[in-house]
Formats: C-alpha cells, sequence, structure tokens
C-alpha cells in the first residue's frame, strides 16, 4: 500500500512539475508557438511522459 501511494505521488507531482516547466519554457527561450504545436507537445507528449517517470521513481522510493 505504501508503494501505491508514493507511486500515485511521484504521479501527481511528476505530471505537474513537467506541466509547470513546459509551460514556463517559452518564456525563457525561443520556441515557436506556430498553431498551438508546443502546447499540444507539452499537454499529450512531456505530462504524461513525466507522471510515468514521477510514478516509477516514488514506486523505487518507497522500496528504500
Amino acid at each position: 500500500m505504501r508503494v501505491a501511494i508514493w507511486a500515485f505521488g511521484g504521479f501527481v507531482l511528476g505530471a505537474g512539475l513537467t506541466f509547470v516547466i513546459g509551460m514556463a519554457l517559452p518564456e525563457v527561450a525561443p520556441i515557436s508557438q506556430a498553431e498551438g504545436a508546443y502546447a499540444m507537445g507539452v499537454a499529450f507528449f512531456w505530462t504524461p511522459l513525466g507522471a510515468v517517470i514521477g510514478a516509477i521513481a516514488g514506486a523505487i522510493l518507497a522500496r528504500h
């Protein structure tokens, strides 16, 4: 049960952190915003990837 809670926490934290960084990045670096492609990439690729990596990291941390 402890591993599942940590994995869920990592899932939420990973998704949130990835989304915030992804949305703030165009303010720092010159990234094209043509037709919303960047925002769609963040929402549909990078955020889920961050969530999965966060869940894996949370499960690993819970085991130690």
